[in-house]
C-alpha cells in the first residue's frame, strides 16, 4: 500500500474504501513499507496531527512491514538510474516505495501519478483506485 491509499482511507475517502473494501474480500496480506511508514509518520510529525496520528497507528497494526532492505536498495537504484537516464526523476520516498514493492514481487496500491510513470518504465505492477 502506498502512503496517499492510507491516507485516503483515514480520511475516508470513497474510492479508497471501495477499494479497501475490494481487498478485503481477496484475503491477501496487506503490507506497508518502512518507506511508507516514514513518510507518514514524517507528515503527522509535522502537522502535530494526534488524531490522525492515533488513526494510523490503529490501522497500521492490521499490516505487515516489508523493510528497505538490500533488494529493495538495490532495485530501487536499479529503478532510479533508469528513470534519471529517461529524464522522469522521481522523489527518493516514492522510488524506495517502488524499489521495495518491486523486490518483492507485491502490487503497489496507489493513485499517485508518479508510480504510473514508473510502473510504465520498470515495470511495477501498480493497481490504482
Amino acid at each position: 500500500m502506498d502512503s496517499n491509499f492510507i491516507i485516503d482511507v483515514l480520511r475516508s475517502d470513497p474510492a479508497a474504501i471501495a477499494k479497501s473494501t475490494e481487498l478485503d474480500g481477496r484475503r491477501e496480506i496487506r503490507l506497508l513499507s518502512t518507506p511508507v511508514l516514514y513518510e507518514i509518520i514524517s507528515g503527522f510529525l509535522f502537522t502535530r496531527s494526534r488524531s490522525e496520528a492515533t488513526a494510523f497507528r490503529a490501522l497500521a497494526a492490521r499490516f505487515g512491514v516489508l523493510p528497505f532492505d538490500e533488494p529493495a536498495a538495490t532495485k530501487a537504484a536499479e529503478i532510479r538510474a533508469e528513470l534519471m537516464r529517461l529524464g522522469r526523476v522521481k522523489s527518493h520516498v516514492d522510488v524506495m516505495i517502488a524499489g521495495v514493492a518491486a523486490a518483492g514481487g507485491h502490487t503497489l496500491v496507489t493513485r499517485d501519478r508518479d508510480f504510473q510513470d514508473i510502473a510504465e518504465t520498470v515495470g511495477l505492477v501498480r493497481e490504482a483506485y
